[in-house]
């Protein structure tokens, strides 16, 4: 090869890392999927090595300013991965990854995010990922779910105190990702399941064992008796 071949292989070479080292995250995020897995952003900036979504959201969750990366060993397998994290005195840590590819969703999430809104008529607080993944196949089935979360229910509900929330493992059910969510005296249930495009349906169960009054305050907020108790049901999109 000659010396005027190399420079211009050298020179082609050059301009290729200079292209991607400096590719925006706006575009990665849009070409990575993320959109379609609900990710949205007030603005995004920097380069797909080191970017910022401010105001970024999964979603209805709202997820802060959080760093993101694109994964290069991800790329190298014909994947779209990007790492993201958050650091807030206020807000507090969460980490996890976002996958665009098939099947697309997150992984590896610890953390928390409010829910503003809550499950309908059940006034859930904060949304906790611990290890927590799921993940969609290009059908919206659910593909993968692992890790466990926690609900916090802070607005008191008939009298009961369930402000230490309700957690438990997540899994695969039927096509969508489900999680059986039970209070620390595991007398409140909440089954809580979702489809790839994020919508939801909640049923949450409570046992009154057999107390008239707290069975007359529960039906007046819309819960209905079943044989796990008295229970309602609701459903909405994340």
């Amino acid at each position: 090869m000659s010396a005027r071949r190399r420079w211009i292989v050298a020179a082609a070479l050059f301009a290729l890392l200079l292209l991607v080292a400096t590719f925006p995250m706006r575009l990665a995020l849009a070409w990575s999927g993320a959109t379609d897995a609900g990710i949205t952003a007030r603005d995004v900036r920097g380069s797909v090595w080191s970017g910022e979504l401010v105001d970024a959201r999964l979603g209805a969750l709202p997820l802060g300013t959080v760093r993101a990366a694109l994964s290069p060993l991800a790329l190298l397998g014909g994947d779209v991965e990007l790492a993201f994290s958050r650091t807030d005195d206020r807000l507090g840590a969460l980490a996890g990854r976002l996958h665009g590819s098939d099947p697309r969703g997150v992984s590896e999430v610890n953390g928390a995010t409010s829910m503003s809104g809550g499950l309908g008529m059940i006034p859930v607080d904060t949304l906790r990922f611990e290890g927590a993944t799921i993940q969609f196949d290009a059908a919206g089935k659910c593909a993968r779910a692992a890790g466990r979360i926690q609900l916090a229910v802070t607005a008191p509900i008939a009298g009961l105190d369930l402000s230490r929330g309700l957690s438990g493992p997540l899994r695969c059910a039927n096509g969508r990702a489900q999680a059986a969510l039970a209070s620390q005296s595991g007398m409140e249930r909440l089954t809580l399941s979702f489809d790839g495009s994020g919508a939801y349906r909640a049923q949450f169960a409570i046992n009154v064992d057999r107390d008239p009054a707290m069975a007359a305050a529960l039906a007046a907020l819309g819960f209905r008796a079943g044989s796990g108790g008295f229970v309602l049901t609701t459903s909405g999109r994340f």
